[in-house]
Order: C-alpha cells, then structure tokens, then sequence
C-alpha cells in the first residue's frame, strides 16, 4: 500500500519543524548522507507541502534546481528517503512503496 497523502504531509510538517540538528541526528546513517540530507530539506524548505508529496508519489525532485553535486543523486534518492524513513518510524514499512 502506497502512503498517503496524510501520511507524506505529516513527513512534511516533521521535517519542516523540528530542529534541522535533530533530524539529521536521526537520519544521516547508513545510505543516506549528509548530501541526500540536505537535498531532502532544500525540498521540505523550498515549497509547500503538496510539491513535497507530489515530488516524493513521482520520485522527482518538484521544481528545484539540482546542483552539479545533487544531480547524481536523483536516481536513487527517493529510495534511500524511504528507507530511512521507515527504519527511523516516521514511515510504516507497509506504505514505503
């Protein structure tokens, strides 16, 4: 089962909200680096919500522009996104697809 639109807002508000240090912390592990953190918050910080869920249900990247490093990122980012998220909590496992 695909998340929700619900679920992806409340994501959102979660990122956008909590202290950036914190969220970090918590998901700069493992495949997901300093650099897919940062692209991730450029994304929560550089629309409104519905660009983030649109962005995360196509795998895009919404309207931004993707620096020389962030590029390569872009194949796989959504995947690493979904994994963390899941393992941290913030996304049931059901709904990661």
């Amino acid at each position: 089962m695909a998340a929700s639109d619900e679920t992806i807002k409340g994501i959102y508000e979660f990122l956008k909200h909590t202290p950036e240090g914190s969220v970090q912390k918590m998901l700069c592990t493992g495949d997901l680096t300093d650099a897919h953190f940062r692209l991730l918050m450029k994304l929560v910080k550089g629309g409104p919500d519905s660009d983030f869920i649109e962005a995360y249900h196509n795998n895009s990247m919404a309207k931004l522009r993707l620096n020389p490093k962030e590029a390569p990122l872009r194949d796989t980012f959504w995947n690493i996104v979904r994994a963390r998220l899941v393992a941290t909590g913030l996304l049931p496992a059901d709904q990661a697809a």
